[in-house]
């Protein structure tokens, strides 16, 4: 009971750690933009903010996946030569190669297929051989958890992606506007501009349509 407790607390801290670096990230490391964003989100947006990161911040995720997913394909054929085969391992490792493949093939992201196979090939010479390094790979594989939350944490950190969709927002006087719609309530709806990362305030009744920004 007490290490699960554990493992909740860890989770918990995790989630709030990305969700302060994910608004730090989007405002530019702005503290004052920063501060107004986290009024629109709360804990039980860490889901839906690290699901929008995955997914916005396709070249970021592409190479993240490709340093992480050798070493549990590594873990996992381990696993099975040792007899220590577990369904839910092969269920995760499959999502993880789905996803990796999708963000492949739909972003064209070639560089990340050729990080994952000269990462695979060191990690697999590494693991088949013994040597001064192996220790160090098993270190790896004991705390592959640690090293998958070091990524979603780098991730959110590193990237500016917002994770919402980026709008043209045209408006009744006939000017346009480009940002995030973070939250719509009435009477306003809250923007953070896709530039100057800066906090608009329009009224929702000013907001004639709202179109997805394409992006080549």
């Amino acid at each position: 009971m007490a290490s699960k407790t554990t493992e909740a607390n860890a989770l918990a801290a995790g989630g709030m750690l990305f969700l302060l670096l994910r608004l730090l990230a989007v405002a530019h490391y702005d503290w004052h933009v920063a501060f107004a964003l986290a009024e629109t989100v709360d804990f039980g947006d860490v889901i839906g903010v690290l699901v929008g990161t995955f997914l916005g911040a396709g070249t970021w995720t592409g190479v993240l996946l490709a340093l992480v997913l050798p070493f549990a394909v590594a873990r996992h054929v381990r696993h099975v030569r040792e007899g220590n085969w577990r369904p839910h391992r092969t269920v995760l490792l499959a999502v993880l190669i789905a996803v990796f493949t999708a963000a492949l093939v739909t972003l064209r992201a070639w560089p990340a297929l050729l990080i994952v196979l000269a990462v695979g090939t060191a990690v697999f010479a590494v693991m088949w051989r013994r040597g001064p390094l192996k220790p160090y790979l098993d270190g790896v594989f004991a705390h592959l958890g640690v090293v998958g939350w070091a990524a979603f944490l780098a991730l959110g950190g590193l990237t500016d992606t917002v994770w919402v969709p980026e709008q043209h927002l045209r408006l009744r006087d006939g000017s346009t506007l480009t940002g995030y719609v973070m939250e719509v309530h009435s009477p306003y709806t809250e923007v953070l501009t896709a530039d100057d990362r800066e906090i608009r305030f329009l009224m929702t009744g000013d907001v004639v349509s709202r179109t997805e920004a394409v992006r080549d």
